[in-house]
């Protein structure tokens, strides 16, 4: 008996709000930790605040370097623009400026070269020769210091391009005329800028292609109208690049507001050759390595802009720091890119935060053991608690000794939870009698004796409710260890309106009472249904009073008591449903069974005798422990289906007409037309005698004459009797007979009357668009006439690809009831068309049943029916499965619908007996038609013999001789089923 809450009570209980105050200590922690947050928080404040002043004092600094490399030319830049060189109109005065140019050149080693640019196209430059490359370039003179580049427009138009060399003491070395030498300086970009601002503009930085260095150039307007510019190289910004990484693996570079990289650490990378073999600055996108670098191109161009991003699986600080502002440009500004990598900028946090972490580690540690012990005082009991739920969820109601807790809180859980384990353990034991047990019966039997037991009652009983006869009838009954309460057998409702039971039943409510006045108190509970309606009344008699009153309804006994009941009542009515709709489905489907068997008496009892034959075979099977089908098995559900799929193997024939099924002659369709052809014969003879009538000659020739006439005459009746044989398709047609029935078919008779008239709707439809005869029309005795044909229909076709998996050859036509094609049928009645409509049955049999609903233990009912036509050896149908696709409910149904067919006694042909069927089925089963080892088994087994018993005419049943039977077999390797992961043959 399960132990009580009031068992595990204390003696004493402290609330749980002093033991947490003894917890408080473990705040610590959470203290520590954040204030070791805060603290690592704050140090990457300080450093990124560190950083903002490290990048602004790096791009002053850079700021500052570029304009004192620009400074200097803008200087002397201005004051070119009042010399007067800037209004020089001839080129002796413009020479005459030499010696300032190479004073000018000399002061400012940054300045490659300086040139005015006049209003009329012409040009001079002076360079300072400072590298061997650039001798190289030009080939200059020995000795030269400087280059002059000159210009000159002349009066008739055409330009004079000079090159003028001096040494160092202003001497002219050499004068060379160039006249490759052209261009007009007012389409430069630097001269148009210049005229557009008043003050001096700087163009974007490029590639000199002279010097092959990195540089700018500065321009400034005169008040001639002559522009004065000057070539910066900016060398000096890569050695500057160092200076500015902020970390080790910090990346910088210089670069325009175009994307073009102006200077690197290295250096070498800055210039690239193009595909056309020129030397241009590198853009900052073909600096792969770098694509920090290149998530940094995109930051606006403003002052101290950042950005953190990953790239790489790294983390970066991305900033960006203008250098050239556009208004100095003109149009585009120069800025600074760096990217550094937080672990490296972030590095001092971090190593900060390690030590605040490994000191508050160590306080927490040095509160541990005192913490430790405290808790394990607390968690004890709460322990045990825990361990009960998870058993609890995991549905483990076994008995486990709780400790007992003093902290009041706790020990409350503990009562709840044994209450809980109690309670859940009850109902699940009702549950699992209500979900296990599939006969209503036994069922009811289970739900009384769990409630009884779980209620701790004396005695009980369960009385099922019967709405028709208003009358309550006592289904089980349970005595307990004493003598316990009487239970009638049955009660009526409107005799016995005291009783306890009778009043629950009509109140569809619980009821407290008793049957005789010093009897036992009982409770009786009605069993209700969702819908609120009563199927039966449980009665228990307890073995403790219940409350008085309305008081009882509260009592946790009752409501549990009505929850079970409850439950109950649903899984019975469940139960009751299944049954009955298994009940329904079970008429139906023996209904259609029925009205197959009685559309033909060709086929009988078939669909009746068929599942009998079919159940005995498979219980053979089941029972077998060696051999090949030792690993075969039916679960109740497989048996259900094979039951099912018996009765429905041939529900298709419901769809294939009975003149068909029925067809004994040839020319048989809703009638035998035979008689047709005979009146035709008989019109023939009639003729013959009109024409002998009509003659009217001498009675010497008249009795020629009718000699002639009873010729014709016993010619024709031959010749029907011929047609009349060939009709009844007892023995095989030779060729000879079919040529004597298309002689016979060339007779002729006259027609006179209209063949139109008197149609029903589909034989009008038929002759549609045939051409119409006038009359007295002659036709042929025997025809196949166009209306004979009817087309058969798109949609009974089969692709190869259909979803039944179908491999049939069907014919062109429907139906072809043409006389010469019908009679010419060599064996039997049927024609190809017809054939192939009888064997249609069992395509629409797995279409009909494919498309129902069945539940899952019934999926494989289509595969049983359907499958016994099929053969061992693929030449079956309608799929023309093999073997081994095959189950073996479907092989024994091939086996059963065979031997039925031979040996039943109630179709209009003979029978064939026990020996006779026996033989042509084991000729099947070496054939590769039956299943040789299931046909083994249905002759040692005896199912034969227990089916000829049952079924078969006392004459058919003669010996059999097994064993020769069993020796004609092939032995052959047994093809195994198709069993699925669980076993199951399906």
């Amino acid at each position: 008996m399960p132990l009580t809450a009031q068992e595990f009570r204390p003696r004493w209980r402290v609330p749980l709000h002093i033991v947490a105050a003894t917890a408080s200590t473990f705040l610590l922690l959470l203290v520590a930790g954040s204030l070791v947050w805060n603290t690592y928080q704050g140090t990457r404040e300080v450093i990124s605040s560190a950083t903002d002043e490290s990048v602004r004092l790096a791009a002053r600094a850079l700021q500052d370097k570029i304009h004192g490399i620009l400074r200097p030319a803008e200087n002397q830049l201005a004051l070119l623009a009042f010399h007067g060189i800037a209004r020089a109109g001839t080129t002796q005065e413009r020479l005459s400026a030499v010696p300032m140019a190479a004073t000018v050149l000399a002061t400012n080693p940054i300045m490659d070269a300086w040139y005015v640019g006049y209003p009329n196209g012409d040009f001079i430059l002076f360079r300072s020769v400072r590298t061997p490359k650039l001798k190289q370039i030009y080939r200059l003179p020995e000795g030269t210091n400087m280059m002059v580049q000159m210009l000159t427009h002349r009066p008739d138009g055409s330009q004079l391009g000079e090159f003028l060399f001096y040494d160092a003491a202003h001497r002219l070395i050499s004068r060379q005329a160039r006249p490759t030498y052209s261009f007009d300086p007012r389409n430069r970009p630097w001269y148009q800028q210049a005229l557009q601002s008043k003050d001096s503009v700087i163009t974007e930085p490029y590639f000199f292609y002279t010097t092959r260095e990195v540089g700018t150039t500065l321009a400034r307007s005169t008040d001639a109208g002559s522009v004065v510019g000057a070539d910066a190289t900016l060398r000096e910004l890569g050695e500057e690049i160092a200076d500015l990484k902020l970390t080790a693996g910090s990346q910088v570079a210089v670069v325009s507001s175009r994307g073009t990289v102006v200077a690197l650490e290295d250096a070498s990378r800055v210039v690239h050759q193009t595909e056309s073999g020129e030397m241009a600055l590198a853009g900052i996108d073909s600096l792969t390595d770098m694509p920090a670098l290149i998530a940094a191109n995109v930051l606006p161009d403003e002052l101290g802009a950042r950005k953190q991003e990953l790239v790489g699986f790294r983390e970066w600080e991305l900033i960006s720091l203008p250098l050239l502002e556009q208004s100095r440009t003109t149009k585009e500004g120069i800025r600074v890119l760096m990217a550094v990598p937080h672990d490296e900028l972030f590095a001092d946090a971090r190593q900060v935060l390690k030590q605040q972490l490994l000191i508050s580690l160590g306080m927490v540690l040095l509160s541990v053991p005192l913490g430790y012990l405290l808790i394990q005082r607390i968690v004890q009991p709460l322990r045990l608690l825990v361990a009960e739920a998870r058993a609890l969820a995991s549905f483990d109601f076994r008995q486990r000794r709780l400790s007992a807790s003093r902290i009041t809180e706790m020990d409350l859980l503990t009562q709840a939870i044994l209450h809980m384990r109690s309670t859940i353990a009850r109902f699940l034991d009702v549950s699992r009698a209500l979900n296990s047990e599939t006969s209503v019966e036994r069922l009811l039997a289970s739900v009384l004796e769990d409630v009884a037991l779980a209620a701790r009652a004396r005695s009980g009983a369960l009385y099922l409710y019967d709405a028709e006869a208003l009358q309550l009838r006592r289904s089980q009954h349970r005595r307990g260890l004493e003598a316990g309460a009487e239970y009638a057998e049955s009660l009526q409702c409107g005799v016995d309106a005291a009783h306890p039971v009778v009043q629950a039943a009509l109140s569809s409510s619980s009821v407290v009472g008793r049957i005789t006045a010093d009897g036992p108190e009982l409770l009786a509970v009605a069993l209700a249904t969702l819908d609120k309606e009563v199927v039966g009344v449980l009665v228990l008699e307890l073995a403790a009073p219940l409350p008085a009153g309305e008081r009882f309804r509260r009592d946790p006994l009752v409501a549990f008591v009505e929850a079970l009941s409850s439950t109950a009542a649903v899984a019975i009515e469940t139960r009751r449903l299944i049954e009955a709709q298994k009940a329904l489905l079970e008429s139906f489907i023996q209904l259609l069974a029925g009205a197959i068997d009685a559309k033909s008496p060709y086929t009988g009892g078939h669909c009746q005798r068929v599942p009998v034959l079919t159940r005995m075979l498979a219980e053979a099977a089941d029972a077998q422990t060696e051999g090949p089908l030792r690993d075969f098995f039916l679960k109740p559900a497989d048996w259900e289906a094979v039951h099912i799929g018996a009765w429905l193997h041939d529900c298709g024939k419901i769809t294939t007409p009975e003149y068909v099924v029925d067809k004994t002659t040839k020319l048989e369709t809703l009638y035998n037309r035979i008689h047709e052809i005979r009146m035709r014969f008989e019109v023939l003879k009639r003729d013959a005698e009109i024409t002998w009538l009509s003659e009217r000659l001498p009675e010497a020739a008249r009795v020629q004459a009718r000699e002639a006439l009873a010729d014709t005459w016993r010619t024709l009746d031959e010749e029907f009797a011929f047609v009349a044989r060939c009709n009844v398709g007892g023995e095989f047609l030779a060729a000879e007979d079919v040529e004597r029935l298309h002689v016979i078919a060339q007779r002729t008779w006259q027609r006179t009357l209209d063949d139109r008239l008197g149609l029903s709707l589909e034989e009008s439809r038929q002759r549609e668009g045939l051409p119409v005869v006038s009359l007295p029309a002659t036709e042929r005795l025997l025809a196949d006439r166009p209306e004979h044909v009817t087309e058969r229909p798109d949609q009974e076709r089969f692709t190869a690809d259909n979803p039944w998996g179908f491999k049939l050859e069907v014919p062109r036509h429907k139906l072809n009831r043409g006389e010469l094609h019908n009679l010419r049928v060599a064996r039997g009645t049927l024609t190809e068309e017809e054939r192939y409509l009888i064997n249609e049955h069992i395509v629409q049999t797995i279409m009909m049943l494919s498309r129902l609903p069945f539940p899952r233990h019934l999926r494989a009912v289509p595969e049983i029916a359907g499958g016994h036509h099929e053969r061992m050896d693929g030449k079956g149908y309608p799929r023309r499965l093999e073997g081994g696709q095959m189950s073996v409910p479907a092989r024994i149904m091939a086996i059963a619908d065979v031997f039925e067919a031979l040996t039943a006694a109630d179709r209009p042909y003979k029978p064939a007996k026990l020996s006779e069927a026996l033989g042509i089925m084991g000729n099947m089963a070496g054939g590769g038609h039956l299943d040789a080892e299931l046909f083994r088994l249905f002759l040692r087994s005896g199912v034969y013999r227990d089916y000829a018993d049952r079924f078969l005419d006392p004459a058919q049943c003669d010996e059999v001789d097994i064993e020769a039977l069993l020796a004609r077999l092939p032995v052959q390797a047994w093809v195994p089923p198709p069993f699925n992961a669980t076993g199951q043959v399906f």
